[in-house]
């Protein structure tokens, strides 16, 4: 048995260990102060004990860094952590409010235009026949499965969470309507990466067919995420 490499940074620094010597003081005190005619009441021994333990919790689940340098937050990446949680979430809830109304909400499963059991706003994973949800359910559903597919449209187009608001509603709405195996490998995904995402926009049109052949409903969603990327593009200079 040896101790790790890094085990000085890890003692001195870990927020889980400074919740073990946290824990060990509160025993301690509550061992000592008897010998003074002196107890710790049960209530507050449970309080400290737990909170010495929600401590240790959190701190196998943070990074683990100095416990100064957290407090300060000297490098600023816990402002930066929660602003990109904040955008996302807004990115989220805009990309649903978009999405929503072209995909329609349907309690019932049903087929759609190519027989895909579908249910829901446009939901098409794990559906049968007979399925049935509540409103609730659904809305829960849409907002999941948007922030999913923005995760994994981030993975092929890094550059996502930097570009306008509008944009990148647009590119999720159209990611979530073909699907991010398809929209990964296009032209679009690969015009954006370039740097050109006026021409990435301009590739939203092209996507309006389902079985082969041109759907009228997918040609004006194209359309009107065509515009609302342009737009966002034009108010962002």
């Amino acid at each position: 048995m040896k101790l790790i490499e890094n085990w000085r940074d890890i003692a001195l620094k870990a927020w889980s260990m400074w919740g073990v010597y946290a824990l060990m003081l509160v025993n301690i005190v509550a061992y000592v102060l008897p010998q003074f005619e002196t107890e710790m009441s049960a209530g507050w021994y449970q309080v400290l004990t737990a909170l010495c333990a929600l401590l240790i919790g959190v701190g196998r689940l943070l990074d683990q860094a100095d416990l100064s340098d957290f407090l300060r937050d000297t490098s600023g990446a816990i402002r930066k952590r929660a602003a990109a949680g904040v955008g996302a979430a807004a990115i989220v809830a805009a990309a649903v409010g978009f999405i929503e109304p072209w995909e329609g909400t349907r309690l019932n499963a049903y087929q759609d235009v190519v027989g895909v059991w579908t249910v829901c706003a446009g939901e098409t994973q794990n559906v049968r026949a007979g399925d049935r949800y509540t409103q609730a359910e659904c809305d829960a559903m849409l907002a999941d499965r948007v922030a999913e597919f923005r995760d994994r449209l981030q993975t092929c187009l890094p550059s996502l969470p930097k570009l306008p608001t509008g944009v990148q509603v647009a590119f999720i709405s159209w990611s979530y309507n073909v699907g991010t195996g398809a929209a990964c490998r296009s032209t679009l995904v690969r015009k954006a990466n370039a740097g050109d995402v006026v021409g990435a926009c301009n590739e939203l049109p092209r996507w309006n067919r389902a079985g082969g052949r041109v759907i009228r409903g997918l040609t004006n969603r194209r359309l009107s995420e065509r515009q609302l990327c342009l737009t966002a593009l034009d108010q962002a200079t």
